[in-house]
């Protein structure tokens, strides 16, 4: 009888360790020189998890200031954020003399949410527009899938059980994006070699295929995103 207890006790306290990852809003505004806003998703707490996966999201938001080459990179954002502030003071008094008409203030704006979360996959999108004084933001998103034990990125290859019929999967789905969203889309089909984007993302309704502009082949500035539903993408799935 007094076995069975102890096991019945050393069950209960292993379901109370049992971490459940909680988020918050990470945030940093400044208007002093260069505009800079920053609200990206913050585990909670000291588990392994939630380190790993602040430290993640904070490195994507330190590589998007990270702009001035010369300069060692930064890996902290309050760092990394007074050194994009310092490198447009730098610029505009190094041109100043040059110009017949105020430089534009450069911008950085970097936000991030939580799109998916059970427990064994977290997905984060995460958003970067850094604009320098050109017509037009350089903007990045990329998709995060974490453990949710352990906070480790889960390479596309273990989400999915057939990447090659996942692929083509995709595929059918970008051809019908394409042919929609564009006059041209089928010389377009025809003249690109298709690739899976860099990341894909995951929400409550299904997957999240996102293809930044430079990822397309072809000449365009614009993104292409869609959604396949879990109806259709969970025989594809491993979880």
């Amino acid at each position: 009888m007094l076995r069975y207890i102890y096991f019945f006790f050393i069950l209960l306290t292993s379901c109370k360790k049992e971490v459940v990852l909680k988020f918050s809003d990470r945030t940093l505004f400044s208007e002093k020189n260069a505009i800079i806003s920053i609200i990206i998703p913050e585990v909670q707490g000291n588990s392994l998890a939630a380190k790993n996966i602040n430290k993640i999201l904070e490195r994507f938001a330190c590589n998007a200031l990270n702009i001035d080459a010369s300069k060692t990179p930064q890996f902290l954002i309050e760092k990394s954020a007074k050194q994009f502030d310092a490198s447009y003071i730098g610029f505009k008094k190094q041109i100043s003399n040059e110009l017949s008409q105020e430089l534009p203030v450069w911008e950085a704006n970097i936000d991030g949410e939580l799109t998916y979360k059970n427990e064994t996959i977290i997905s984060v999108a995460m958003n970067s527009s850094i604009n320098t004084g050109s017509a037009k933001n350089n903007l990045k998103i990329k998709f995060f899938n974490f453990n949710a034990s352990t906070g480790e990125i889960i390479d596309v290859k273990n989400i999915v059980n057939d990447l090659n019929a996942f692929k083509q999967l995709v595929k059918k789905y970008y051809d019908k994006e394409l042919l929609t969203k564009y006059t041209n889309g089928q010389s377009l089909i025809e003249s690109t070699n298709f690739k899976l984007p860099e990341s894909i993302g995951f929400s409550n309704d299904g997957v999240i295929i996102f293809y930044n502009s430079y990822e397309l082949l072809m000449p365009s500035t614009e993104t292409l995103e869609f959604m396949i539903p879990y109806e259709i993408a969970n025989n594809y799935l491993t979880f």
